[in-house]
C-alpha cells in the first residue's frame, strides 16, 4: 500500500474529538467535539463544546463553514445522509436526544428532534438509500430506535425495540446487495453490539424489528463497543471490543447460523471499525488512539495486518513482515450449532467474563468516568 495512503488533519484547538466524518462525496467534514482535553481542575467541571462543526476540505483546505448548536452535552456521532435527501446530517448525543438537521440554501436548521431515549445515544447510521430515510440510534437505555421520514406525510415515525441489558453501543445497517434487486423488497437488518458483550441481527417485515434466530454464539467476554457490516454483500460483520478482540462474523445464506471465522487479538481495547469501500480492508481503532489496518489474505485464509496510524502518521508495514502477523481463519466447519460451539471452543480461551454484580460495579464505573452517576 506504500504510497497510495494520505493523511490530512482538522485542527479542534484544545478540545477532545469524539466524531468526524465525510459527506458522500468528500468534500465536507462534520466534526463532533467534547470538553477540552486538559481541563483546568480549579476551574470546575468544564461545560465543554456540545456544537457540531463543519468543515470545507475540498483542494486540501480546512475551511469552517457551519457551527450547529441544539444539544445540552457531549456529542458523540455525526452521520451525513444520502445526497438523494439533500443536505442531511444527524447527530446523537448523551443529552439523550437525536438531532437530524437539514441545510437549505447555505442555512443549517433542525429538521427533527427526538428526546424519547431515556439515556445517551451512543451511536447513529443511516440505512442506504434503496430503503428510504431512515437513521438507526443505539442508546445506553438498552433500546435500539429507528426513524423512518414518511414523504407522503411529510413527518418522521418512530419504531423502538428492545437490544441490549445495561445497553446499546452500536449499530450497522446491512448492505443491499445488488443481486437482490428485482427479486422483490431487499432484506431490511441491522447489526448491534452492547454492555451485555453480545452481538445481535434484526430484522424489519412489515415495519416491525425483530431478532434474527439462531442468534449469534458469544464471542466477547467484554462490552462490544462497534459493530461494522461488511459493504461487499457476503453478509460479514466485524464486531469490536473492551476485551481487546476483533470478531469477523458470517452467514452463508439468510436463516441460516452466523459462525465465527476468526478472533484478532488487539493490541488494546476496541474503540471502532471501519470497512473500506470495497470491504477488502478494516480499519481497528483503539482506546489509545491508534489505528491498525488489516487485508484479508489473496486465499482467504488469514487476515495480514498491513499497516499502521497513530498522530505521527501512518506506517507501512512491508508484506513480508505482513505475513508473519497475519492470523488465520479456523479450519471449516459443518452448517449447525455444533460447529459454532467447535468454533467457539477453538476461540474461546480467555477467561470467563465477569459476573452480574461485577458487570454492574464496571458500568457503574464507567458511567462516572462519563459523569453520568
Amino acid at each position: 500500500m506504500s504510497g497510495q495512503v494520505q493523511m490530512t488533519s482538522l485542527d479542534v484547538g484544545a478540545l477532545c474529538l469524539h466524531d468526524a466524518q465525510l459527506d458522500y462525496y468528500g468534500k465536507r467534514a462534520a466534526v463532533v467535539c467534547g470538553a477540552p482535553v486538559q481541563p483546568d481542575d480549579t476551574s470546575g467541571l468544564p461545560e465543554g463544546d456540545f456544537s457540531v462543526h463543519i468543515w470545507d476540505v475540498t483542494e486540501g483546505q480546512q475551511k469552517p463553514i457551519a457551527q450547529l448548536k441544539g444539544h445540552e452535552g457531549p456529542v458523540w456521532k455525526v452521520a451525513w445522509a444520502h445526497p438523494k435527501f439533500g443536505s442531511l446530517l444527524a447527530t446523537c448525543s448523551y443529552d439523550m436526544k437525536v438531532i437530524i438537521w437539514k441545510e437549505v440554501n447555505g442555512q443549517w436548521t433542525k429538521a427533527y428532534v427526538d428526546s424519547s431515549h431515556t439515556a445517551s445515544v451512543n451511536e447513529i447510521e443511516f440505512c442506504p438509500f434503496e430503503h428510504g430515510l431512515r437513521l438507526a440510534c443505539a442508546s445506553s437505555d438498552g433500546m435500539v430506535s429507528v426513524l423512518t421520514y414518511e414523504p407522503q406525510q411529510a413527518l418522521w415515525r418512530r419504531s423502538v425495540f428492545q437490544a441490549h441489558q445495561c445497553g446499546a453501543q452500536s449499530v450497522s445497517w446491512a448492505p443491499v446487495c445488488q443481486r437482490d434487486l428485482g427479486h422483490g423488497p431487499p432484506a431490511i437488518r441491522i447489526a448491534t453490539g452492547g454492555c451485555d458483550n453480545s452481538v445481535s441481527v434484526w430484522k424489519c417485515e412489515a415495519e416491525v424489528w425483530s431478532q434474527e434466530m439462531p442468534a449469534l454464539m458469544p464471542g466477547h467476554t467484554d462490552w462490544v463497543r462497534k459493530v461494522a457490516w461488511r459493504p461487499d454483500g457476503t453478509s460479514t460483520i466485524a464486531s469490536g471490543g473492551w476485551d481487546k478482540q476483533v470478531v469477523i462474523w458470517k452467514q452463508e445464506m439468510e436463516g441460516h447460523p452466523w459462525r465465527q471465522l476468526t478472533k484478532l487479538p488487539m493490541a488494546g481495547k476496541v474503540e471502532g471499525l471501519a470497512w473500506s469501500v470495497t470491504g477488502s480492508l478494516l480499519a481497528v481503532s483503539y482506546d489509545s488512539g491508534d489505528v491498525t489496518l488489516y487485508r484479508e489474505s489473496d486465499d482467504g485464509d488469514a487476515w495480514e495486518e498491513i499497516g499502521k496510524c497513530n498522530e505521527k502518521g501512518y506506517t507501512d508495514i512491508p508484506r513480508a513482515n505482513a505475513a508473519v502477523n497475519a492470523i488465520s481463519h479456523s479450519p471449516p466447519a459443518a452448517d449447525g450449532f455444533a460447529a459454532q460451539n467447535a468454533v467457539n471452543a477453538a476461540f474461546d480461551q480467555a477467561p470467563p467474563g465477569p459476573d452480574a454484580a461485577a458487570q454492574q460495579a464496571q458500568q457503574q464505573s464507567v458511567l462516572e468516568s462519563f459523569g453520568m452517576m
